[in-house]
């Protein structure tokens, strides 16, 4: 059986016979060479320009609430989101898309920065309002199209409207290049998924203003950050699955604010397999969700700097874990300021072996703390794509790369622990079913002895079509015969064939 190469962003079509499923791509990435820096660079533009259209209709949606529709008001944006609009859709339309509270490119995931998700966050409202679950923009659309779009948008009421009346009016009016989708068809989450989401954005948030405040000099506060931790320890012990499940939504563009979190939550997860009680787990928490805080002081155009670093700009980039101790000692509301926060900025890319940074001249006995942040961290670090590497390493390569170095740069029973954490087949996983089906890891294993059995959702047919509604299966489970029903037939490199399983976690 040939391999699916999938991408979500388009449906898969068949190649000619012996040749593998590949994905028919008409983008302007087609245009440059995969894998090559050109490419990435294209790539991350093409997500930036994403951000400033949703930014822009924002903008649009505001304006025409307070304004009529030839106001002067509209003119800078119309313009404005024109050109972004004509950039996107040059060789097919452009779609933004909501999904359970997050927007999408596309298929691909737009991370908001703490500063833009107020404005993210009214889109999304506006556009739930409406139970509109996507809007398609094609290179053809005129001023007067948004004009008539948004105009309409804000004067239906919704409360007596339904979307088909919406688009209906927007048929009268005369727009064109302008489409309305149906909600498609996601994984259905709970109030424990949406709980789950909503905490990870507020400590995500809480990193990014006190990042944001280190760099400028400002008077720094953690009571925001010690209350989501303290909310996500209520929720460890509850829906542990939904909590590792967000570590999948990584971005390069936000790297510093979302790892912060995923490194939190890996290593509170740890922290619990450890045996640490409730309280300890929160300190545990809050030492992970600051460990990278020296990376405050380091300059922008270092830490963004998409190619290799120079010998003064490694130098620089080392000097965070010390950085980070001085950062965090300026933070208000610790009377002690915990030894495990001080832990965990200044030993985690130590190794357990010393063979990492900062290098001593002393004997220095790593602690438990630092352990256990290694291991979180080099995972999520691995596990995600970076300005200087778009392509991230799938979760299981990166827990087999990261199990042979058990015993030298991390601890090997804390290692042996983690596994039972994200899974044998981590959580985000791409797998193979003996069905033909392609399936994603949505937490682990129920039973220790079935720890290659874990929790999927089918998201192909067996031919490789993408679906939408695929079941969730336990594939521990077995037949009235006592058979499996479904088995892994092998992993799938979802960063190799460009499968962003992020989306299933929202």
């Amino acid at each position: 059986m040939s391999i699916h190469k999938t991408n979500t962003a388009t449906p898969i079509e068949k190649e000619p016979p012996g040749e593998p499923l590949l994905i028919h791509e008409k983008s302007l990435t087609q245009k440059i060479g995969k894998g090559s820096e050109a490419r990435d660079i294209v790539d991350q533009q093409i997500v930036m320009l994403g951000m400033q259209l949703v930014t822009q209709l924002s903008v649009l949606i505001k304006t025409s609430r307070l304004h009529g529709q030839e106001n002067s008001a509209f003119d800078k944006p119309i313009e404005t989101t024109l050109t972004l609009i004509s950039t996107l859709a040059s060789d097919r339309p452009v779609i933004i898309r909501v999904q359970n509270d997050f927007l999408f490119l596309g298929e691909t995931h737009l991370k908001a920065t703490a500063q833009e998700m107020a404005v993210f966050s009214n889109f999304i409202d506006s556009l739930n309002t409406w139970k509109v679950g996507g809007v398609i923009f094609e290179s053809r659309v005129k001023s007067k199209d948004l004009r008539e779009f948004a105009h309409a948008f804000v004067t239906l009421d919704p409360a007596t409207h339904t979307l088909q009346d919406l688009q209906a009016e927007l048929a009268r009016r005369g727009v064109a290049g302008i489409t309305l989708e149906e909600p498609r068809a996601f994984r259905n989450i709970g109030r424990a998924q949406a709980t789950a989401k909503s905490r990870y954005v507020d400590a995500a948030g809480a990193v990014g203003e006190l990042t944001q405040r280190v760099r400028e000099g400002g008077t720094l506060s953690f009571k925001q950050a010690k209350r989501a931790i303290q909310n996500i320890v209520d929720l460890m012990n509850q829906d542990e699955a939904s909590l590792l499940g967000l570590t999948n939504l990584r971005c390069h563009d936000q790297y510093t604010h979302n790892h912060s979190v995923n490194v939190a939550l890996l290593s509170m997860a740890l922290g619990n397999r450890a045996g640490y009680p409730k309280v300890e787990l929160a300190d545990l928490g809050l030492a992970a969700l600051f460990h990278d805080m020296g990376k405050a002081s380091i300059p922008q155009e270092i830490l963004n700097k998409p190619g290799d670093f120079t010998e003064e700009e490694w130098t620089a980039m080392r000097s965070h874990p010390t950085e980070g101790v001085l950062n965090i000692a300026q933070l208000r509301g610790i009377t002690n300021l915990p030894g495990r926060m001080v832990a965990a900025a200044f030993e985690h890319h130590m190794n357990c072996d010393h063979s990492g940074y900062p290098k001593l001249s002393v004997s220095w006995k790593i602690s438990l703390t630092g352990r256990i942040l290694m291991i979180a961290d080099c995972y999520d670090a691995m596990t995600s794509s970076r300005v200087y590497r778009r392509e991230p390493i799938s979760p299981a390569r990166t827990l087999q790369l990261m199990l042979a170095k058990a015993g030298t740069a991390f601890d090997p029973v804390l290692m042996k622990l983690f596994v039972t954490c994200v899974g044998i087949v981590p959580i985000g996983s791409l797998v193979m079913l003996d069905s033909g089906e392609l399936a994603v890891v949505l937490k682990p294993a129920k039973e220790k002895d079935a720890a290659d059995r874990p929790w999927v959702k089918v998201v192909t047919d067996p031919s490789g079509q993408p679906i939408d509604d695929g079941p969730e299966l336990d594939l521990s489970e077995k037949n009235t015969a006592g058979e499996f029903t479904r088995s892994i037939v092998r992993l799938v490199d979802n960063t190799e064939y460009k499968f962003d399983t992020a989306r299933y976690f929202v």
